[in-house]
């Protein structure tokens, strides 16, 4: 393997001391695309947030900081960023505002409707089986919840051989359920949001149905 897989690897699923260092990046390289996400994402004080692939939990942080009565989740199959956004949060988790989860974003442990904003920075990416996940992030959202993807269009275009275009995401969020959907980008950074509006589980039965 070569060192350039490797660091891929390692951002994909850091572990070790390599991956705890690469999670510490993480924290402090991301937060400009943090910024840019939050800047744009409809947050209420008394919504249940969770962010998809937290890495070291820095985005959980920043969405703590601004909003005191949130509820907040985290979900990571990577052991070390478990253990990593638990320092970071030390003070949000022992106080039962956040809860950090290591699962597999395809099978989360949420009941039907229960999100009212899902978050996915610099993740998306890396992710196979698109649909797949997008399904389960319409299944444990609210009506009125918002699902967004945040990254940088170099990241996408280097990683994904498909849904890289601004009409490709619209294409699967429109077909997954998703309605009102928003695309921005600047020069070097994209946001897409797609709202579950009510009613819409009759398309995501629809396509469950028909991928099947």
């Amino acid at each position: 393997m070569g060192i350039i897989e490797y660091l891929i690897n390692q951002s994909i699923e850091p572990k070790g001391l390599i991956g705890k260092l690469m999670l510490m990046t993480m924290n402090m390289a991301h937060k400009n695309i943090f910024n840019f996400g939050l800047d744009n994402i409809r947050i209420n004080d008394n919504s249940k947030l969770l962010d998809l692939g937290f890495g070291g939990g820095e985005a959980l942080k920043m969405i703590s900081s601004k909003y005191k009565n949130i509820k907040l989740f985290g979900i990571d199959f990577s052991e070390e960023s478990i253990k990593t956004g638990m320092k970071n949060n030390k003070k949000d988790i022992m106080n039962g505002k956040l809860e950090l989860i290591k699962g597999d974003i395809e099978k989360m442990p949420f009941p039907d409707d229960y999100l009212d904003i899902i978050t996915a920075f610099q993740t998306h990416y890396h992710w196979d089986n698109l649909d797949k996940k997008l399904l389960e992030i319409f299944r444990v959202l609210s009506e009125g919840g918002q699902f967004i993807i945040v990254a940088e269009k170099y990241k996408i275009n280097y990683h994904m051989e498909k849904y890289k275009t601004k009409d490709e995401l619209k294409n699967i969020f429109e077909e997954i359920g998703f309605k009102k959907i928003e695309y921005m980008e600047t020069k070097y950074n994209m946001f897409i949001r797609g709202e579950k509006c009510k009613g819409e589980a009759n398309a995501y039965n629809k396509f469950v149905y028909t991928s099947g």
